[in-house]
């Protein structure tokens, strides 16, 4: 196929402002659009769709309901530059950065709502 670039993760939020401050304010996300209880949101070419969508709940266990990985050329410049801005999470939103057994060097980060 011919023109493909990008897969857009679309995520459903409870909270739309709480969101896109996380997204923006945190992780550093540019929101190129919002309308509603719909944003469009990039960070270096990549994008990030967000729905508002008040009733939405973990599943039964707490556990998230999704996960996006995100891949970046260096892992460590940037868990040293988004430092400040995850120190401001609390703890438990936050994994360190570590090696794992897939040969991935990663940490992870929880939205305000746990997902």
């Amino acid at each position: 196929m011919d023109g493909i670039y990008q897969i857009t993760p679309f995520l459903h939020v409870p909270d739309m402002s709480e969101a896109l401050s996380f997204f923006h304010d945190i992780l550093m996300f540019e929101v190129k659009y919002r309308h509603g209880d719909y944003a469009y949101l990039e960070l270096e070419g990549c994008g990030l769709r967000l729905l508002e969508e008040p009733t939405r709940k973990l599943t039964p266990d707490g556990k998230a309901r999704v996960a996006i990985c995100i891949d970046v050329a260096d892992v460590d410049a940037l868990h040293a530059k988004l430092g400040p801005a995850l120190a401001t999470l609390p703890p438990d939103r936050v994994e360190p950065l570590k090696d794992m057994p897939y040969r991935q060097r990663e940490f992870q980060v929880r939205m305000p709502d746990g997902d």
